[in-house]
């Protein structure tokens, strides 16, 4: 059975969130998902963005989480964070994914957001704080690169 893990990428700017909460979902991100997909899993993430996995690459963070290094309160404490505020919501026919109120409130997002394809992953962001975060990547991103040895 191939990978069906699907490989999230690009950034989505000014993606409207109506008074309930919805945000489009951009074409490009639903073409990788799996035919089947019809739902994603949003988490409180790092950084102070949210996150949504497919259900593949939800059960991959689940199985990282229980299978982690860590111990005790701090494995705790990940868990709780990340699987604790989770919800699982559809897409709906117009491409909309529901957002729980608590989590946009939680990454301070409003009217407004930024997505970006992180692999395994869609960020969803408060759009100043995206942008924030990016220009303090830029300023540190050949340092990163070095450590990473990636250059």
């Amino acid at each position: 059975m191939p990978d069906e893990t699907p490989l999230f990428i690009g950034e989505y700017e000014d993606i409207p969130v109506d008074n309930k909460g919805r945000l489009i979902v951009p074409a490009a991100i639903r073409r990788v998902l799996p035919t089947h997909v019809t739902s994603l899993v949003i988490a409180r993430w790092f950084d102070g963005c949210l996150a949504g996995f497919d259900p593949i690459g939800w059960q991959q963070v689940l199985q990282q989480i229980r299978e982690g290094s860590h111990k005790g309160r701090v494995k705790r404490q990940i868990a709780r964070w990340v699987m604790g505020g989770a919800a699982e919501t559809r897409i709906d026919r117009q491409g909309r994914l529901l957002v729980p109120r608590k989590l946009l409130d939680v990454s301070e997002i409003t009217d407004r957001a930024t997505l970006s394809g992180v692999g395994n992953r869609i960020e969803i962001w408060n759009p100043e704080r995206y942008t924030e975060d990016m220009s303090d990547v830029g300023q540190n991103l050949e340092t990163f690169a070095e450590d990473l040895d990636i250059l």
